[in-house]
């Protein structure tokens, strides 16, 4: 494929650029800093319906579904470009880069109507449902129930791990409808509004201080019958189209890579090491494992690119997709801990650790995270062996 932009994406990287030197200026960020959490999620659905309206949120999406019938290769030029503008954190990712893919592979035609466009232009918040206290990785293994009832179907369970809950409008939930059948035929996914009586959603403070992960418990939830997403008990095949895409959207990470470089360039510049009394980045060994990462940057945003050229146009992403998944998350954490290697050998005072710590230490445990999130490291291993290499199960 040809890397360089053809005039129309060299426009479109122009205009966002413009753009976002308009609208996303130290006002807009001290705004945002100085919020509490509710406040920051509604300046983020402000943000979304901004990018929406400017032509830069879903943007390869259908225009009757709230896109602009771009090119994916245009998605990837606007998260490129967000991402080397330290743009606001994507809220919307889990509905614009997972749900909203898969209902327009698998939905009705109301539901499409109903949900799509709603969650490209910020107006619907949506998270996903699926794993649970004792079904993490084994998905098929989950115990939350939905019965038939008069009204359509009656939910008992616990979901757990569920991003955004406490804010979103709706949870996209996978529950087994079939108890006798094998454990991944009896599983049906529905789309539920968090607002539902007996729904009770309880944030998790991590590790790294968010509040972005929750459990979900619902006790007697009732769901109509046109809230069923795909086929009754054909759940699975919703869930592993949604995490084709889910491990596409976390591989975006590969283009947050690239600004990570410049701030370990950074780093190395601006501290001395205690051995040798000259700044990090002087030290030869220090300059190599640098330059190692440096290149390591430059693939994860090439294999971006590639691996989007070879997805048909609203098409599944293949096995590829766990192959940047795994190499974007990977080397995120490795970049995170090569900082730390170089403040561990740096000439530092209290204050200035301290500063470095509180700017690298929240993103060094995330980084640790999301070598799990969209499926583990290992899983990842997996799926490329047999899916992408063939090699016997």
């Amino acid at each position: 494929m040809d890397l360089a932009d053809d005039p129309g994406q060299a426009r479109l990287r122009r205009d966002l650029r413009a753009w976002l030197a308009e609208h996303l200026t130290g006002e807009w960020r001290a705004g945002y800093q100085a919020g509490d959490e509710g406040q920051r999620i509604a300046l983020l659905r402000q943000w979304q319906r901004a990018l929406h309206q400017a032509g830069f949120a879903a943007r390869s999406w259908p225009g009757a579904y709230g896109g602009r019938d771009g090119r994916l290769i245009e998605e990837l030029i606007i998260f490129e470009e967000l991402a080397r503008a330290d743009a606001p954190p994507d809220v919307f990712r889990i509905g614009v880069r997972i749900i909203g893919p898969m209902l327009m592979q698998l939905a009705r035609e109301d539901q499409k109507a109903d949900f799509l466009p709603g969650m490209a232009n910020g107006d619907l918040l949506w998270s996903q449902g699926f794993s649970e206290p004792s079904a993490g990785s084994d998905l098929a293994s989950l115990t939350t129930r939905a019965d038939r009832s008069n009204r359509g179907f009656r939910i008992n369970g616990q979901k757990v791990w569920n991003t955004l809950g406490q804010h979103a409008d709706y949870c996209l939930l996978l529950a087994r409808t079939d108890p006798r059948a094998v454990p991944h035929k009896g599983l049906t996914a529905f789309a539920v509004k968090l607002n539902s009586p007996g729904i009770r959603i309880n944030p998790l403070r991590q590790i790294n201080g968010r509040r972005d992960f929750n459990e979900i418990f619902l006790d007697d939830v009732e769901v109509p019958e046109d809230s069923v997403v795909g086929e009754v008990n054909g759940g699975w095949a919703v869930a592993m189209t949604m995490l084709g895409f889910e491990r596409r959207g976390v591989a975006v990470m590969g283009f947050a890579c690239g600004r990570l470089f410049g701030r370990l360039l950074d780093l190395a510049g601006s501290v001395r090491l205690r051995e040798t009394g000259a700044p990090a980045i002087d030290h030869p060994p220090l300059r190599d494992r640098l330059a190692a990462l440096g290149v390591q940057a430059r693939i994860a945003v090439l294999n971006n690119y590639r691996f989007a050229a070879m997805v048909p146009e609203g098409g599944v992403p293949g096995p590829e997709g766990s192959i940047q998944k795994l190499h974007s998350t990977e080397l995120n954490k490795a970049m995170h801990d090569f900082a730390f290697e170089i403040m561990k050998g740096a000439d530092l005072n209290e204050s200035a650790a301290r500063d470095l710590f509180d700017f690298w230490g929240e993103e060094y445990v995330t980084s640790i995270g999301m070598t799990i999130a969209g499926g583990t490291a290992q899983i990842q291993r997996t799926t490329i062996g047999e899916r992408a290499l063939g090699l016997p199960r």
